[in-house]
């Protein structure tokens, strides 16, 4: 599509019909009440009409639920459907909906807006490309003025004032020119990892039909670091349909120690897990490519990201593609609480919410006019208190801010060699992914567990670090954690965390003695002083001497021995933040009898 001598690939442009769409050039459209759409040759286009109903879908859509279904069966059943809102919530893609009846004209994204969307406050605009919206306000007689450097890409902001990108957890009625938040709704609910992991077998199998269905060709990139490893551990009945792809860094002498040192790990973890798997591994020297003097100037005219043009390059002119699926993994940061553990672990507040805020430039922050600049974030983008319904703001501003506009703007760099597609990104899987605790979220305990369901060998292969063989128990996949307290490093003990606010231990042979070793940690991963209540459940006194219990804070490097019989009068022990304590129930004789076992048992209160 061409306006004014500007061609964009894979665009769009929906425009009310008052506005002179003259300048308009090699461009298909289709009217759409009031309005006209107009989109490339090579945008991928669905359209479904039906009563009073139209539905146009820009992109590709995936319903989590069943992988059999193409975009225009979704548009159909999405057109019969009473609560389009949740309906949406197992859609998967990247695409753009127009939802048209009789009373409404809805503008949907996909869940984390993977394929970009901008929109003009003024004339009520929507494009994939700033500059588009920019070219036909102008033509309209609307000044434009470019945004201020700092704030380019931040929060909701273009490279234009008045343009913003779309928010994916909003929608927007054309008909009224209001948004409406539709995610999220409900308050999120806490759930075990086991009955998170059983709800998304049934998605990513679902998913993986719908990718072995696609006949062109799969990519992924791999990296050193969880999230790729995630995906790559999903992708494993079809691996051979994909082709694994990590990028050697064009200019390795500029970097800083640490980002050098980060590279090579990233090197060493994806050269070993080429040579250990079966797998079709691509290493790319990105020093290798870049793209010519008019190929950059007119990226640099319609992308609002200049992310890598060595990889434009490479899979433009060198692996000449054409709507290659990319399987990539950002969303999965909607899983990991990446914050400080110091930190609110549930701001409430606007102000304990701004603190959350990231990924915005040191001279945007530097600004008088920064405050104004939040609030006016906040009200454009219907962010009140209590805004995620018990979700953390900081994934909420990570998934509308960083993702919604940062990470969008990356995906349009390869268009249309790439067309990404993300395992996770459709909001039902988003909510799954926080509904673990955030001490959980934070030491990855899903994604491992995923790993160790999909491709359990991926496991033994470091994680940003230059380690192989690794001890499965390192990963914590035996871990608990009950209100903030951690407990990881269990030895031959069973825990019982049926209870919402204490811990039982007892050992887990099936006899007892002083050739066992009984222990765990516990440690506070909260950022609140735990006054924990310590007791036994065994008070006869003429079984003294049979049974001791260490307790060691392993800060002060130091524990206090108790006699079982003891501790049935409870102890209490304070553990302030992140501290970390170790307790150990020492057997000084064998037994055989089941009743030894329950005479070891520990109760931890008041977590």
């Amino acid at each position: 599509m061409k306006i004014n001598n500007i061609n964009t690939a894979y665009s769009y442009l929906l425009l009310n019909n008052e506005l002179i769409a003259d300048s308009i050039e090699l461009a298909n459209n289709l009217k759409v009440g009031n309005h006209t759409l107009f989109y490339s040759d090579d945008m991928d286009i669905n359209e479904y009409i039906g009563d009073d109903k139209h539905l146009i879908a820009l992109g590709y859509m995936v319903d989590i639920r069943n992988g059999q279904l193409t975009t225009n069966d979704i548009l159909r059943k999405l057109s019969n459907t009473e609560d389009v809102d949740r309906a949406l919530d197992y859609i998967n893609g990247r695409y753009v909906l127009l939802f048209k009846t009789s009373v409404s004209f809805m503008v949907f994204s996909d869940a984390s807006a993977l394929l970009p969307i901008n929109y003009d406050d003024r004339k009520h605009i929507i494009s994939s490309h700033d500059i588009l919206i920019k070219e036909i306000l102008e033509n309209n007689n609307e000044k434009v003025e470019p945004v201020i450097k700092a704030l380019r890409g931040s929060f909701d902001f273009t490279r234009f004032e008045g343009i913003f990108k779309f928010n994916p957890s909003l929608k927007l009625d054309l008909k009224t020119k209001e948004f409406t938040r539709y995610y999220p709704e409900t308050i999120i609910e806490r759930r075990s990892i086991g009955d998170i992991t059983k709800e998304l077998e049934i998605y990513f199998e679902q998913m993986n039909i719908w990718l072995k269905n696609y006949d062109n060709n799969i990519i992924l990139t791999l990296t050193a670091g969880f999230d790729s490893r995630v995906s790559m551990a999903l992708t494993r009945e079809l691996s051979e349909k994909v082709e694994y792809i990590t990028y050697e860094h064009q200019n390795i002498d500029k970097l800083s120690e640490r980002a050098k040192e980060i590279y090579e790990i990233d090197m060493y973890v994806t050269k070993t897990i080429a040579e250990n798997f079966n797998v079709n591994h691509t290493e790319v020297d990105l020093a290798d490519f870049n793209l010519g003097t008019s190929e950059k100037e007119h990226a640099l005219e319609i992308l609002q990201s200049t992310h890598s043009f060595p990889l434009i390059d490479y899979f433009r002119n060198e692996r000449k593609f054409y709507k290659a699926l990319h399987i990539k993994s950002t969303v999965y940061g909607m899983g990991k609480s990446d914050f400080p553990l110091i930190k609110n672990h549930m701001p409430q507040t606007i102000d304990e919410m701004k603190e959350f805020i990231h990924g915005v430039s040191k001279d945007a922050k530097a600004m008088d006019s920064y405050s104004n600049v939040v609030n006016d974030y906040l009200k454009r983008n219907l962010q009140g208190e209590n805004v995620g319904k018990g979700r953390h703001y900081f994934e909420i501003f990570h998934l509308e801010s960083r993702m919604g506009n940062w990470h969008s703007n990356v995906t349009q760099e390869t268009d249309p060699e790439l067309l990404d597609f993300i395992y996770v990104n459709s909001r039902r899987i988003i909510d799954l992914l926080q509904s673990p605790s955030i001490q959980e979220r934070r030491d990855k305990v899903l994604y491992k567990n995923l790993i160790l369901k999909y491709w359990p060998a991926l496991l033994f292969i470091g994680f940003n670090e230059n380690n192989f063989a690794i001890d499965i128990k390192k990963h914590n996949l035996n871990g608990e954690y009950v209100n903030g307290l951690k407990v990881h490093e269990i030895n031959n003990l069973s825990v019982d965390t049926s209870s919402t606010n204490s811990i039982t231990l007892k050992p887990s042979t099936e006899n007892v003695g002083p050739q066992y070793h009984y222990s765990t940690k516990l440690k506070n991963n909260t950022h609140k002083i735990k006054k924990l209540k310590i007791n036994s459940l065994f008070n006869k006194e003429n079984a003294r001497g049979y049974i001791d219990v260490k307790i060691m804070n392993l800060g002060e490097k130091s524990y206090s021995k108790f006699d079982i019989v003891d501790l049935s009068k409870e102890k209490v022990i304070s553990l302030k933040p992140f501290e970390e304590l170790i307790i150990i129930i020492e057997y000084n004789n064998t037994f055989e009898k089941a009743s030894w076992i329950q005479a070891g048992r520990i109760v931890i209160e008041n977590i």
